[in-house]
């Protein structure tokens, strides 16, 4: 007889003991509820008890059974192990963004009130050593909890976080760094509404630009469309406030590449335009390159090769003479980023051989540790291969690619890999269709 799979069990792994009913968690009291919920009833119907689905995640019952009643948190680790144990087919893990924001938003919270208790405390403490003086006591607990003034020196260590935060986008998941990058935003989006010199204010505007453009881009990356919607619009709000007008034509270069990403050329093209506009006087060269060749694959993506063409060669012109400038926000964009955008822009144009060879210089030129860029790299490859009758290295380079944004708990990139599957299918390679499916499945991979 199978163990009763309920929330409860007994030391020694079997039933319930009589008296004790098991808590019901309600689904919907929170995100975290909601997540363990859905555990519970997918561990259910698969006829696991809490130890068995221990033993098979390598976890203990009394985590996995606090995580089912929304009292627990669990790791991204936690969630992606349960996911593949319970055949979830990735739906645990595209539940868990929701508690990320949540438990920062309680995180916040319970953050302002310390600070607001720890301020009225402090003005107790200091009217006892004041006692007998005739003081407006009411004044000073508002005077206790105003913004300091910022400095120079301040600013100069919130920018330093700013800039060593993007490059761990390539070591770290899209899950793990959230909270962390949003924190930060949010910190540098509250000095921004007390007086500061405009010297300053401008600097601490452009770090929370950046800082919201990066957490729009991880929400992207966990499949949140409407939280990444939001934070780029934070993101253009505090560029406009910096006076930044290259900044801010880097924001809409993102948001032109998530239109295009979601299937909406026109509306790429149009935050490109948008962009270049902005940066034809304030962005380096090797920025004007990047949305150059960003413009060049939207416009051929609507059937405007020969604009797309001049595009892509004036890009290129762009870099191969581009100035001593950088521009502090952008990435390092250079030939091999541009061979990444190239590559898929000829694709576009239906020209697989040039971009299975600019994707192919792109891969090379890559650093090892951007294997996530990498994977995206793969999928373009892997169409260009298929286009041109490759099949079995198509096969190869997009298994590869599932596997790296499996890994990584990439949302957007699975579905990266989903359109890939989809032309194998349209082109009559059904088996190389079900494989995908099969390691898909293996991986918990499967996106909501």
């Amino acid at each position: 007889m199978v163990d009763e799979p309920s929330g409860g069990e007994s030391p020694g792994g079997g039933k319930r003991r009589p008296g004790r009913p098991p808590k019901i968690t309600d689904p919907a009291g929170s995100a975290a509820a909601a997540l363990g919920a859905e555990l519970r009833r997918l561990r259910i119907d698969r006829g696991l008890t809490l130890g068995q689905l221990g033993r098979l995640v390598d976890y203990s019952r009394q985590h996995l059974g606090a995580v089912e009643r929304g009292t627990a948190v669990p790791s991204e680790v936690v969630v992606s192990a349960c996911d593949v144990a319970v055949l979830a087919n990735g739906r645990l893990v595209s539940m868990l963004p929701a508690v990320i924001r949540e438990q920062a938003r309680v995180r916040h919270q319970r953050g302002a009130a310390r600070r607001a208790g720890r301020s009225t405390d402090l003005v107790g403490v200091r009217a006892q050593q004041l006692c007998g003086r005739d003081l407006d006591w009411a004044r000073l607990a508002d005077a206790a909890r105003r913004p300091s003034r910022l400095s120079t020196a301040v600013v100069d260590d919130l920018e330093l976080i700013t800039d060593r935060q993007r490059p761990l986008y390539h070591e770290l998941s899209s899950a793990e760094m959230m909270v962390h990058v949003q924190a930060h935003g949010g910190l540098l989006v509250s000095l921004l509404d007390s007086a500061q010199p405009d010297s300053l204010r401008h600097r601490v505007a452009s770090a929370a630009a950046e800082a919201a453009g990066l957490a729009a881009w991880l929400w992207y990356d966990l499949g949140d469309v409407s939280t990444m919607s939001h934070c780029y619009q934070q993101a253009r709000l505090a560029a406009d406030e910096s006076s930044n007008t290259g900044l801010r034509s880097y924001i809409l270069g993102y948001q032109g590449l998530v239109a295009r990403a979601q299937g909406r050329p026109e509306s790429a093209l149009r935050f490109f335009d948008e962009a270049r506009l902005s940066a034809h006087r304030s962005a380096c060269d090797s920025t004007r390159s990047w949305l150059t060749v960003l413009t060049a694959d939207a416009l051929a993506r609507v059937g405007r090769s020969r604009e797309a063409l001049t595009a892509l060669d004036t890009s290129r012109s762009l870099l191969a003479g581009r100035d001593s400038r950088a521009d502090e926000w952008m990435y390092d964009f250079n030939e091999g980023s541009l061979a990444v955008h190239a590559g898929t822009c000829l694709l576009a144009l239906g020209r697989p051989k040039s971009a299975a060879a600019e994707l192919t210089d792109a891969l090379r030129l890559l650093p090892v540790s951007c294997e996530r860029r990498g994977a995206e790299i793969q999928v373009g490859l892997a169409s260009a291969r298929l286009v041109s009758g490759d099949v079995e290295e198509a096969q190869r380079l997009a298994l590869s690619s599932l596997e790296t944004f499996a890994a990584r708990g990439s949302v957007a990139g699975l579905h990266r890999v989903r359109r890939l599957r989809g032309m194998f299918q349209v082109r009559g390679h059904a088996s190389v269709a079900a494989a995908i499916d099969e390691r898909s499945r293996a991986l918990g991979a499967v996106p909501g």
